[in-house]
């Protein structure tokens, strides 16, 4: 029966999950770049023509990065490739990796390849820090393979990220950080700074910032070298040893003064600025962190709020919600409820309402580009727009007369102002040059757009020296496309302009470091609004967080404030105080700086700001190649090898993997090999387990070739006695027999997938495959210690075949997973395969999956149908299917049916408990509630480290053949009627060390004689 659990998982899904995914979202290309390649002293970008503008100043800036950063590390490198994409939606296609990219995501560098991959942003200050930050990990990777291949192991795989991300933060960014020092400062004030041990393994802890903090006061207090010989010493060592070794300090000691010194940084600042800046409108449960509610959009009329936020947990969603009360009246747009787009825009993006307070603008992500998504809060309508000629949009406005919204977005690789006829469908460029225009806001006349810009952001900042100082708010005329810059900050900076029903534009600056709510009049004056303690702000820099009621001057505004963004409001026309002067001098605010506050020079901070160091000429030209593919390591697992000993005799086995990839991963190769050798079983090939395969993925249709080889090898041994004929004499003996089955499966199949979406694709798949089955029988029979023989003698049951076989089907997965198990969305899968050979026969398979998220449960139905139709599909050549696997029904496993149980009636070899679980049909339905005990605080009962969900389920289903007759009722009896099984239980997942572990117990109602069944398995929720 062991041989039987075996082969049905062997022929269920031996032709769909070796030749393609089982479930799983799809990478879809939705278009093809066509990467040509800029070749600067140390790198080989690699771009297309949407790029072309901006690519030699990428060139000058990766090459700056890399003289900087060669003097800090004190290290070289030969060429590295960089893969270039226009805007974050190209991005998200990437064949570069498999993962799937979030906007979360903007750029990664991948250790194997030393291969840097990222989109341009729109902004070349934004593009400046992004690629310092992936080339500080280019430098990571490089020292770390350097030091490991002089037979000295850095672990740099198992460095905290805190180490690795704020390493690379603090060497783009420096100490003068103001985002940053907000969330250091917010720690400070709720007295909330981390230990090494919270840093290390409490989330909340954002390993980007406090990283980057924490390496900062190292940086200042020892020096910035410092923080490479500890980066040196973590790698060598460990990175709680490393601070007594690299800085003479312990780490506990270390954290603490750290923790002194930002309250002696941040304390004094803090003390007279109110706790309460507002009236709070949409806020975080207490006690719970990391909670998003940004971008908030005030309607015209003051009634409504629209706002982005995690109150789904799993997504960021767009909200509605009274004004007056803060109360979230409806969720208004979501994936998991509209399948026009795959993604709301929200790091640095929001809503913007129309006139009328009837629709709202914002940002989606479909179809690979930026599409407008546009609902009508009364109806609900929602209206799916392609802009054309834009690729990327990251802010709307809409103006005055209800029909024209004017968008900031890329047709290029920068950002600029686009006006969008939402009647006409005209499109209308209104910038046009290298300068970042973002945040576009119309006056109450409809004549003039203030926005967001680079252009002239401070008296050193210039586009030929690729330095820009903060940016500016600037004006453009409608009609005759004028810029005009606003006497606002100089060095600091200006965002966020939103116009007052008079005619004022209110912003975000951050001339003291600290991000606060500004007007500027019409009359020029300029004064200030609020004095948080943290930080008027969104996610990012740049992200939108006020709005103003453009009819009722209400403002709303979004504050990071113990670890969570919540909105305030304040009346129209609040209380303000006038600014004395708007010339602030570069970098100097002090509470836009990381500790400590009195600190050593900084090499960091020197090298940003001085541009002109490392940097070539604006003139420079760069030499030009096609792109021409080739192979390179992209992933080598760990080798493995051991030696046991076991009733086959003395062996050794080991496994080895590989996977091979040209830059831009269009071209893929795996390579697999398992196994080993071991006295007396079978040959070569009956121990060693191997599969190579081949995927392209250059274009949205992928295809791939696989070949596997896979064989199973079975014992059972069975003792007995019998007499032998000893010098006449006949003696008792004792006998063993072991039988040995060798089952190999040896396959060649073409796979095609073609993706609609990034939850449903068309799958198929054909190939030719030769299964055989060997067996034989070793019959040793001894004396005592002495073996009298030893015999060997193959079944006649032996036998081979070949098919040729032919697939397809199609799959959705809209799931979204939980720690343990999916836990909203859908699944399911429909095929449909034709074998034809020395057998033939159909295969039909329908798989469905729901899950129902009622926070923090999950309802989850599923119903598979799995069936063999045709000649030969109950052929004795195939293993009969079989329900009994703890993926399918619980407490039917074959492993704990005892042969007891078979109670035959009169006249009957029949085993019903045994035989009702098999047949060439099944049918199975499930039924599971699945509830976190151990999780987070915003998804778990408890908060903990080691995830932990309890299910409680009811399984049911039936196996049978074409000659048998199905009697779908529940029976509890030990007659050969064909019914269904039935079991419930409970039990817990746990998620320790990435392994998904099942315990269960389960009462099985179609075994009479059995109690409450148990089992482990490794295995995730269905």
């Amino acid at each position: 029966m062991r041989k039987l659990a075996v082969a049905f998982l062997f022929l269920l899904f031996a032709s769909t999950s070796l030749n393609a995914q089982y479930f799983g979202r799809n990478k879809v290309q939705w278009e093809h770049f066509d990467f040509k390649v800029l070749k600067t002293e140390h790198f080989d970008i690699y771009y297309y023509d949407r790029e072309a503008d901006v690519v030699n100043d990428v060139g000058r800036q990766a090459e700056r990065w890399y003289t900087r950063l060669s003097r800090t590390f004190n290290h070289t490198f030969t060429r590295k490739p960089i893969v270039l994409y226009a805007n974050s939606a190209d991005f998200q296609q990437t064949t570069t990796t498999p993962e799937m990219i979030g906007e979360g995501t903007g750029g990664f560098t991948d250790p194997f390849m030393n291969r840097v991959v990222l989109p341009l942003t729109g902004d070349y200050a934004e593009n400046g820090h992004v690629i310092g930050h992936e080339m500080v990990h280019v430098f990571q990777f490089d020292i770390a393979a350097g030091i490991t291949s002089n037979r000295r192991r850095f672990n740099l795989e198992m460095m905290p990220l805190w180490i690795v991300e704020g390493m690379a933060e603090y060497f783009s960014k420096g100490r003068i950080d103001p985002l940053t020092a907000m969330w250091i400062r917010d720690a400070e004030v709720h007295n909330r700074l981390p230990t090494l041990r919270q840093l290390e393994r409490d989330p909340y802890y954002f390993p980007y910032r406090y990283g980057q903090a924490l390496l900062a006061y190292i940086g200042g207090r020892f020096g910035d070298d410092a923080v490479v010989r500890y980066f040196l010493a973590a790698g060598l060592t460990s990175p709680e040893a490393a601070f007594d070794r690299a800085l003479g300090v312990p780490a506990k000691q270390l954290f603490t003064d750290w923790q002194e010194s930002a309250h002696e940084m941040y304390a004094p600042i803090v003390a007279d600025r109110p706790s309460e800046p507002g009236t709070p409108l949409i806020g975080s449960k207490a006690g719970t962190r990391g909670n998003l509610n940004v971008g908030p959009a005030y309607s015209p009329d003051g009634k409504y709020i629209a706002f982005l936020s995690t109150r789904s947990i799993f997504d960021i969603d767009l909200f509605l919600a009274d004004a007056q009360t803060g109360q979230v009246i409806r969720k208004l747009a979501s994936t998991d409820r509209n399948g026009h787009y795959e993604a709301l825009r929200f790091i640095d993006s929001a809503g913007s309402w129309s006139a009328d307070s009837k629709r709202l603008a914002f940002v989606t992500f479909e179809k690979g580009d930026n599409y407008l998504g546009i609902v009508d809060v009364d109806s609900r309508n929602f209206q799916s727009v392609r802009v054309p000629g834009i690729d990327a949009i990251t802010n709307v406005a809409w103006s005055p007369d209800n029909r024209t919204i004017v968008i900031a977005g890329q047709a290029t690789g920068v950002s600029d102002l686009f006006l969008f006829d939402t009647e006409s469908k005209e499109v209308r460029r209104l910038t046009n040059d290298k300068y970042a225009d973002m945040q576009p806001a119309f006056s109450p006349d409809g004549k003039t757009i203030a926005f967001v810009s680079d252009r002239g952001s401070g008296p050193e900042a210039n586009l030929e020296a690729l330095y820009f100082e903060g940016t500016r708010i600037s004006t453009i005329d409608v009609a005759s496309g004028a810029v005009k810059n606003l006497p606002l900050f100089t060095n600091a900076k200006n965002i966020n302009p939103a116009y007052g029903p008079d005619g004022s534009i209110y912003f975000i600056a951050n001339p003291e470091g600290m991000a606060d709510i500004y007007r500027y009049s019409p009359d020029g004056r300029v004064s200030r609004i609020t004095r948080v303690q943290s930080g008027v702000s969104g996610i990012t820099d740049l992200a939108p967080a006020l709005s103003v009621a453009t009819r009722t001057g209400d403002i709303a505004f979004s504050l990071y404030e113990g670890d969570n963004y919540n909105i305030y409001k304040l009346p129209a026309n609040p209380p303000s105080l006038a600014v004395a002067t708007t010339n602030t001098a570069p970098s100097s605010a002090r509470a836009g700086q990381l500790p400590p506050l009195r600190g050593t020079g900084s090499t960091i901070t020197a090298y940003l700001q001085k541009p002109e160091e490392g940097l070539l000429p604006a003139g420079t030209t760069f030499a030009q190649d096609s792109y021409r593919p080739s192979l390179h390591i992209a992933y080598l697992g760990p080798p493995t090898i051991g030696v046991g000993v076991s009733s086959f005799g003395t062996g050794v086995g080991g496994s080895i993997s590989a996977y091979y990839s040209d830059i831009l991963g269009y071209h893929n190769i795996g390579i697999t090999f398992q196994g080993g050798g071991s006295s007396g079983v079978g040959t070569v090939g009956d121990q060693l387990a191997g599969e190579v395969f081949y995927l392209n993925q250059q274009h949205r249709l992928n295809w791939g070739i696989d070949t596997t080889h896979l064989p199973y090898v079975t014992a059972l041994n069975s003792v007995g006695s019998t007499s032998v004929n000893i010098n006449g004499v006949q003696t008792p003996a004792d006998v063993v027999v072991q039988e040995r089955d060798i089952q190999r499966f040896d396959d060649v199949s073409g796979v095609v997938q073609y993706p609609f979406s990034q939850t449903r694709r068309i799958e198929f798949t054909a190939g030719v495959q030769h299964q055989a089955f060997k067996q034989e029988f070793e019959t040793v029979v001894f004396i005592g210690n002495t073996i009298i023989s030893d015999n060997t003698q193959r079944s006649a049951f032996n036998f081979s075949y070949n098919l040729a076989h032919a697939a397809t089907a199609f799959v959705g997965d809209s799931s979204v997973f939980g720690f343990l198990s999916p836990v909203r969305g859908t699944r399911y899968r429909y095929e449909l395969q034709t074998l034809t050979g020395d057998l033939k026969f159909q295969t039909a398979l329908a798989d469905w999956r729901k899950y129902f998220f009622f926070n923090p449960v999950t309802v989850a139905v599923r119903g598979i149908y799995y069936g063999r139709y045709g000649t030969d599909s109950e052929s004795g050549k195939i293993s009969p299917l079989y329900i009994g696997q703890d993926a399918l029904i619980h407490g039917y496993n074959i492993g704990s049916i005892r042969p007891e149980e078979c109670v035959r009636t009169v006249g009957s070899t029949a085993c019903p408990v045994f035989d009702r679980l098999v047949g060439s049909k099944i049918g199975v339905a499930n039924l599971e509630v699945r509830v976190p005990v151990i999780g987070t605080k915003q998804f778990g009962l408890a908060s903990g480290f080691v995830p932990t969900e309890f299910f409680a389920f009811v399984d049911s289903g039936a196996a049978w053949s074409s000659n048998q007759h199905l009697d779908v009722r529940f029976a509890r009896n030990n007659a050969t009627d064909r019914v269904p099984v039935v079991s419930a239980g409970a039990g817990l997942r746990l998620l320790l060390a990435y392994i998904p572990l099942e315990f269960y117990a389960a009462k099985p109602f179609q075994r009479p004689t059995q109690g409450w069944v148990t089992g482990f398995n490794i295995i995730t929720g269905w």
